[in-house]
């Protein structure tokens, strides 16, 4: 993946409010990705500045290392990434920024993957005329809410680790959170439950967890390849499986263009539904519970 050096940008959540004479500076976090930022800032409260590398609605896949970006690492006393190498690009602005804690292995540093069940690990030979594969397994498992619990506990260790005296605080919020997620999840479950076994084509590979946590299946991905545009002839054996099995759906990540999806839809007799992958995406899902609320609405509202 090409990395190149642009200008400045970069999304601060509580920040740059100069600390009162004698309090102790905030402590500063920086998460790789939107889903790990929104569940980070609801485990830290206001008791930590969040910075955010990708902006909401940017394809990780096509990151561009900016200056600012570096600039948040430098200052950074904690990384929350999300490892399996979708935000690898991290290590890039960790080497330029000089910032020691930031280094892979470092108490400063939490993989909040650690501890998931990891989907769709590859073996065998892999490289890159296979596209932007990831040989480790599956890096979007926080569409699977039973997994925040774990990314959270992830968090709030980390954040412990920064600021133990913070430790109880950062507890209670993520309980908190972790209550919300659980109602909500009962209501997703229950919006679901008719559609129990239904297949589902994406046109990217994002959603094997997602299924599994609502009993769904994948029954096609239009990239053959990841980042590759699919081959004529993949297209026609997928739009020949998803007529045998009476596919109904297409999910379409956001930022991909629509074009491919639409025509395989047309000609499947299915429906595409575009949807955010990521919190922040579309308007009104910049946290984790309002993202799921949409993909879950759209996906029933095509189902039915």
């Amino acid at each position: 993946m090409a990395v190149a050096v642009l200008g400045a940008l970069s999304l601060t959540v509580t920040g740059n409010v100069p600390a009162l004479q004698g309090a102790e500076p905030k402590p500063r976090v920086v998460a790789t990705l939107p889903d790990l930022f929104v569940l980070t800032r609801v485990v830290a409260g206001d008791l930590a500045t969040i910075d955010l590398i990708a902006r909401f609605g940017q394809n990780p896949h096509d990151m561009e290392v900016r200056p600012s970006q570096i600039l948040l690492v430098r200052r950074a006393d904690l990384l929350i990434r999300n490892g399996l190498e979708e935000d690898a690009w991290i290590d890039v602005m960790v080497h330029r920024a000089a910032n020691p804690r930031m280094l892979r292995g470092s108490p400063t540093v939490v993989e909040a993957f650690q501890g998931i069940e990891v989907l769709k690990v590859m073996t065998g030979r892999v490289d890159r005329s296979m596209g932007d594969v990831h040989p480790l397994g599956s890096p979007h498992y926080t569409l699977d809410p039973d997994n925040v619990v774990i990314v959270t506990a992830n968090i709030a260790a980390g954040l412990t680790r920064m600021a133990p005296e913070q430790g109880r605080a950062f507890e209670a919020n993520r309980q908190a959170f972790l209550e919300k997620v659980a109602d909500a999840d009962r209501r997703w479950k229950s919006a679901l439950a008719p559609f129990r076994g239904a297949g589902i084509v994406s046109y990217h590979d994002s959603w094997p967890y997602f299924y599994r946590a609502f009993g769904l299946v994948e029954a096609g991905i239009i990239e053959d390849r990841p980042g590759i545009p699919p081959s004529p002839q993949h297209l026609v054996n997928l739009i020949r499986s998803m007529r045998e099995q009476k596919v109904r759906v297409i999910l379409h990540e956001s930022w991909y263009p629509p074009d491919v999806t639409s025509r395989v839809a047309k000609e499947a007799g299915a429906k595409m539904v575009v949807v955010p992958q990521s919190p922040g995406a579309a308007k009104g899902t910049e946290d984790y519970i309002t993202h799921l609320d949409h993909v879950v609405g759209a996906l029933v509202d095509a189902l039915r």
